[in-house]
């Protein structure tokens, strides 16, 4: 979703992550209360700001476009973009305790990874590939060197002469 939003308008991605530049005002300071701002009126705006505005919208828009009806009722009432994608954050990725629990499960599911009995060699590929997928999803990295040795090591006894051949 960030790469479609980015390909779009790079400010998008702005957006998402700090929220809606909301035109303000300077409320004047009175005898009890010191200056300080507040949000403008809609039909008191100028162009550069309808138009920062808008692009909150269309991003809210491509959102909730791009949302089974499940997740967009989740996010429903949200009123900006930003909120939509925290709220999404949430729901999709999980809380901190969350995450650092998947990580956990991710790092010891990569460390004792080894081939199932009667799979084959796609299978076993396709499944560590997800899971090198994964990794970095949870903050994980791996060298490639060290992900192929660990990909080769894997492979079922059958595969030994071509894994040594492949290592050479």
């Amino acid at each position: 979703m960030l790469m479609f939003l980015e390909s779009i308008d790079d400010a998008y991605i702005d957006i998402i992550r700090s929220g809606p530049p909301y035109p303000r005002k300077v409320v004047q300071m009175t005898a009890t209360v010191p200056e300080y701002y507040s949000r403008k009126e809609k039909s008191k705006w100028i162009d550069p700001e309808k138009v920062a505005m808008l692009k909150d919208a269309k991003v809210r828009n491509i959102l909730h476009n791009s949302l089974d009806n499940v997740m967009s009722n989740r996010v429903i009432s949200c009123k900006t973009a930003k909120a939509i994608w925290d709220a999404l954050k949430t729901q999709c990725q999980g809380t901190v305790i969350i995450k650092k629990n998947r990580r956990v499960v991710l790092v010891q599911e990569y460390e004792q990874f080894d081939a199932k009995p009667d799979e084959i060699i796609i299978d076993i590929y396709e499944r560590f590939l997800t899971l090198l997928n994964d990794l970095p999803l949870v903050g994980k990295y791996y060298d490639k060197k060290d992900s192929n040795t660990k990909f080769l090591r894997a492979l079922p006894k059958e595969w030994d002469t071509h894994a040594t051949i492949i290592k050479h």
